[in-house]
């Protein structure tokens, strides 16, 4: 029998460390098992989208899918969602073939989120695993571009995986900068100050991390510092450009981070070559930099490839869309949590 799954029974069971390590685990099986996983597909109509993540993880005996859909608007230099249904996730028993669970909605991984706005808390995950690849083990500054709910979820996610004992953030609003400083003290106990220059942001941070919601650069590549790492989430997609009407894919980083990472990972690179996200595309049609030279979380994550080579390296996770092999390592750790605490109707 399979299990129908409301995640919101999930709160106060799901760690940060376990959604982290299973993800890590969904990424080691993409690594060992690549024809066993696909870039996400995303079908789109003006300002309506559905995206379905398709991916098995042979290791974690789960395989199957994860879909979602929004409603958005571009106002000026963003992106707005003016409506997300409940995520769902449809796991399957890789190894017997039977349903195991379908979870609806995303995770309750952050104690700060409304229920209203629970959608989309793995991105943060995802961005962990591959950051902590990367980054120096010794990061405690951290700059943070963004102040809505992926800054918030990427700030907690951030300070799991390294020591961070302070956060200089930017954002264009002061006023939202201010209400994010006052509530995030909440929940962390940090140094979190906001800063009215974007490049105050940069100067002194050993990590960096964009989660905004931009279309056109937040971080520029001649404010960098050897030996500082970036991470970054917004990932144009051409249906969203051609739909939406955008002039240029939308950008969160500038061509010169390119230029100057010395090394670039990716989840996987065929995702953003099928759907020509911008950050990536476009400096590589300049010549800035090569598919060939950039690397997959699984790659690294299995040994085929490696991380950091030096402390003074600046080196780059382009976190390009969350894949299906993560989130079955997700809905394979919900249904043991599940299974283990009664939770869930039998279908």
């Amino acid at each position: 029998m399979a299990l129908l799954i409301d995640s919101r029974d999930l709160s106060g069971l799901l760690s940060i460390e376990d959604a982290i390590d299973a993800v890590r685990k969904g990424f080691t099986d993409q690594g060992n098992a690549p024809s066993f996983s696909a870039p996400k597909t995303r079908i789109q109509y003006e300002d309506r989208r559905i995206t379905v993540h398709p991916g098995g993880c042979p290791s974690l005996e789960v395989s199957g899918m994860f879909i979602h859909a929004e409603r958005f608007t571009f106002n000026d230099d963003a992106q707005q969602y003016n409506g997300a249904g409940r995520r769902v996730y449809v796991a399957y028993n890789s190894e017997t073939a039977e349903l195991r669970a379908i979870i609806v909605g995303s995770l309750p991984i952050f104690p700060f989120d409304r229920f209203e706005e629970t959608f989309g808390t793995e991105t943060s995950i995802t961005s962990a695993v591959g950051t902590d690849l990367l980054a120096r083990s010794d990061c405690k500054v951290l700059g943070l571009y963004g102040t809505g709910l992926q800054a918030r979820r990427h700030l907690v996610a951030m300070s799991t995986i390294r020591p961070i004992e302070k956060v200089m953030v930017y954002s264009r609003s002061e006023k939202n900068r201010k209400k994010f400083v006052a509530e995030m003290k909440n929940y962390c106990d940090l140094e979190i100050c906001g800063v009215d220059d974007p490049q105050d942001a940069t100067t002194g941070a050993d990590l960096i991390c964009c989660a905004t919601n931009t279309n056109v650069p937040a971080l520029y590549g001649d404010w960098l510092s050897p030996g500082q790492h970036v991470t970054s989430i917004v990932n144009s997609t051409k249906g969203v450009k051609e739909q939406a009407g955008l002039a240029k894919a939308r950008r969160e980083i500038d061509d010169e981070v390119v230029r100057r990472a010395d090394m670039i990972l990716v989840n996987i690179r065929e995702q953003s070559i099928v759907e020509e996200h911008g950050d990536l595309c476009e400096p590589i049609e300049q010549g800035i930099a090569s598919w060939k030279d950039i690397v997959e979380l699984g790659e690294v994550l299995t040994g085929k490839a490696e991380g950091r080579a030096s402390k003074d390296q600046i080196t780059l996770f382009k976190q390009n869309s969350d894949q299906g092999v993560g989130f079955m390592g997700l809905a394979g750790l919900v249904c043991d949590i599940a299974e283990n605490n009664g939770i869930g109707i039998e279908i």
